[in-house]
């Protein structure tokens, strides 16, 4: 019940927001505040009572019980550290939200995103999933369209288009489900946890349209990480967004994206056909060198980092993939480090973009080549971009290091060779990290950007805070890691049947698809 007060507590400070008539940005930093704080609260409670994050805690209100409609929310801990990472999303969004450049909307459009994000965590009824999934999209549209840069009119249709395709497929694979189960049942229900059961799914749903049904939610899913070939919108939507805009792009969408694969799909990991998984390595992989070769060469920072956010969700894909194709040790440990690192990547991702928006704010560029020296006048806020570029590529300390390697150690077993293309995109992500920080922040200055100005306290304090949060989970990961070994544990009977019966047909799909000789 205390989620869904939290939850009803957010759609009405987001509703408030759109008439508050000033002192709007005390407000809105009081809401995100506030509803971090309960959420905080709600996972320190749970785990006070020996929650252990595998079980769902779920609560039902009966709305049309007669065509299957209920309010039904569940929380787990893969959902609990979601939800925090959605809130401290949301909270730097309006930390970094000039009064002087934004009105009122935009405040209220960014708390109207928390409410989406909430919504469709929480969410154990698909319509109401389906629902918040959208809530997700709207504000955000209207954030590029009317607070973007050049171009923010055909790049917001662009994100727009892309991204609602992607959803109306879901529903499509929604209501194929529907449709089955009334045929088998007799019954309507728009219920996770009766429509997601492998065995109804694998006895009762006809080949073709369980392949349908995949593939409407991974088209959804895959557009939203990104992954390769579906991140055009990408790239336009990261460099024309404002930067509170970007921060929900880089860390709100991905995160909607790996819930999807995660929380959604996980559970119903046996129905997936062999060469389904292998192609889904194929594609993480492609995703992983794709993104890094276009972003070494860019020269505007924030779109380079576009091609890094997307770069490192590939891990993502590989790790969901290749986790439903092993077994044991090997299993847990690839799919609590894909959760790892979509957990990671939006806290470094926010890093990352809070430093360079300040680094813009005193420069008035992000191309790299107008840029350089910047440490000898603003030692602060280029020590904090540094730090979050160090994060994004991976260093050792910082969060982002334990997914990825969480994830390469453990896929050894099902890609083999093809791990030395991981290894490659991981170099040359190293490589052009390191060497944008160079040329912007070091060596000589450049006279032409005049006298700019360092970090204030209270910016200071606000990057420095994530850039703590980063470090705290890079040395210490089991703050949050045993709850996604718990969540996949609670999985596991699951996954016997496809470990059972079909590891090593998976493995020779992975392997055929890889280019590798495999053996059953």
């Amino acid at each position: 019940m205390l989620m869904f007060a939290i939850l009803i507590l957010s759609l009405l400070l987001a509703l408030v927001a759109y008439f508050v008539p000033r002192g709007i940005r005390a407000y809105a930093m009081g809401s995100s505040a506030l509803v971090l704080l309960l959420i905080l609260v709600y996972s320190v409670l749970r785990f006070a009572h020996h929650y252990t994050g595998g079980q769902l805690s779920v609560t039902t209100f009966a709305l049309a019980p007669s065509i299957g409609i209920y309010f039904t929310i569940g929380v787990n801990g893969f959902t609990d550290a979601l939800l925090i990472l959605s809130a401290i999303i949301i909270f730097f969004s309006v930390l970094i939200t000039d009064p002087r450049k934004f009105d009122r909307t935009m405040y209220a459009l960014i708390l109207t995103t928390e409410v989406g994000l909430i919504g469709l965590l929480i969410s154990r009824n698909f319509l109401f999933f389906y629902i918040f999934w959208e809530v997700v999209l709207v504000p955000v549209f209207f954030i590029i369209l009317r607070y973007g840069g050049q171009r923010h009119d055909s790049i917001s249709l662009k994100f727009f288009v892309y991204t609602h395709i992607g959803s109306i497929f879901m529903l499509l694979s929604i209501l194929t489900l529907y449709n089955f189960y009334f045929i088998y049942k007799g019954v309507y229900t728009f219920q996770m946890s009766l429509l997601l059961n492998p065995t109804f799914i694998s006895t009762h749903v006809p080949p073709f349209w369980r392949g349908f049904m995949l593939f409407g939610f991974l088209l959804s899913f895959l557009v939203k990480l990104p992954s390769f070939p579906l991140h055009s919108w990408l790239p336009d939507a990261y460099e024309t967004a404002p930067y509170p805009g970007t921060v929900i792009l880089a860390g709100a969408l991905s995160l909607m994206g790996g819930f999807g694969l995660f929380g959604i799909l996980l559970p119903i990991a046996q129905v997936f056909p062999a060469p389904l998984l292998g192609f889904l390595i194929f594609l993480g992989i492609v995703s992983l060198v794709y993104f890094s070769l276009v972003a070494m060469m860019q020269r505007n920072l924030k779109r380079m980092m576009a091609y890094a956010s997307a770069g490192a969700m590939g891990f993502v894909t590989i790790s969901f993939a290749a986790g439903i194709l092993e077994n044991g040790y090997d299993m847990n440990l690839e799919l609590a480090g894909g959760m790892f690192q979509i957990v990671a990547h939006g806290l470094i991702m926010a890093a990352v973009f809070t430093s360079l928006y300040y680094i813009s704010e005193f420069t008035g560029h992000e191309r790299i080549p107008s840029l350089g020296g910047l440490y000898r006048e603003a030692p602060l806020a280029s020590s904090m971009l540094l730090a979050a570029l160090m994060a994004s590529l991976g260093l050792p300390g910082f969060a982002g290091f334990i997914g990825e390697f969480s994830i390469v150690v453990a896929s050894f077993q099902v890609i083999s060779w093809a791990i030395m293309l991981v290894i490659f995109a991981m170099i040359v992500t190293a490589s052009y990290h390191v060497w944008a920080a160079q040329r912007a922040l070091y060596g000589p200055y450049n006279e032409n950007l005049g006298q700019i100005r360092d970090l204030g306290k209270g910016e200071f304090a606000i990057t420095l805070s994530i850039m703590v949060v980063v470090f705290i989970l890079g040395v210490y990961p089991n703050l949050i890691f045993p709850l996604f070994t718990h969540y996949v544990g609670s999985l596991s009977l699951a996954f016997m049947p496809l470990v059972q019966h079909t590891s090593g047909l998976g493995l020779k799909a992975a392997s055929l698809i890889l280019g590798r000789p495999g053996s059953i």
